[in-house]
């Protein structure tokens, strides 16, 4: 339920960025990415934990699962980079472009037998739901979710309100999530 308020909080503050025109749908991206660095103070082969030193002084202890290859290659003083995607996308589609529904996505990579350790993962989870109800009046969006429920949206933005009449019942408000993360471990010497 957390998700799904989620979903109806970030789709109507990106409706204004949503056409009605079926045959050009745009989406809005609303996300970033958050690099955290760090240097790898202390490091036990034996149990693969390593602790991490942030560029503030904070220590963070860390455990290396069996899918980090090469984990033999850490060293204390070599670096740690942590590269963290959160994105929200959210479209306004034409009446069946696509099959309302909720999928997910997730991939992985971890690093060559040999290089220096790193893993990456993705995670992205589409929603799709289709529009049924516009009510201008009252500045809702009422979308059939995935489990066949009705969710009413309001919509609270001035700007958002005012492109509400351009939504049209049977349209798919499709909302992908996305979370990607990559961690790298550079040489002390790199």
């Amino acid at each position: 339920m957390k998700r799904l308020t989620s979903i109806a909080s970030l789709s109507l503050l990106l409706l204004a960025g949503c056409s009605a025109q079926p045959t050009t749908p745009t989406a809005e991206t609303v996300g970033g990415i958050i690099t955290v660095s760090g240097k790898i103070v202390a490091l036990d082969q034996a149990s693969r934990e390593l602790t991490v030193e942030g560029p503030d002084g904070n220590r963070t202890q860390l455990h290396a699962g069996d899918e980090v290859r090469n984990f033999n290659k850490i060293h204390v003083g070599d670096s740690l980079e942590v590269d963290y995607l959160e994105a929200v996308t959210v479209s306004l589609e034409p009446a069946g472009s696509d099959e309302p529904g909720a999928y997910r996505k997730e991939d992985g990579a971890v690093a060559k037998r040999g290089h220096k350790p790193g893993v990456a993962a993705t995670d992205v989870v589409t929603i799709v739901a289709t529009v049924i109800a516009v009510d201008t009046a009252h500045n809702t969006l009422t979308v059939r979710g995935p489990e066949g429920r009705a969710v009413k949206l309001d919509v609270r933005e001035p700007e958002h309100q005012a492109k509400l009449g351009q939504v049209k019942v049977g349209e798919l408000l499709k909302v992908v999530f996305t979370d990607a993360a990559a961690v790298a471990i550079r040489p002390k010497n790199a």
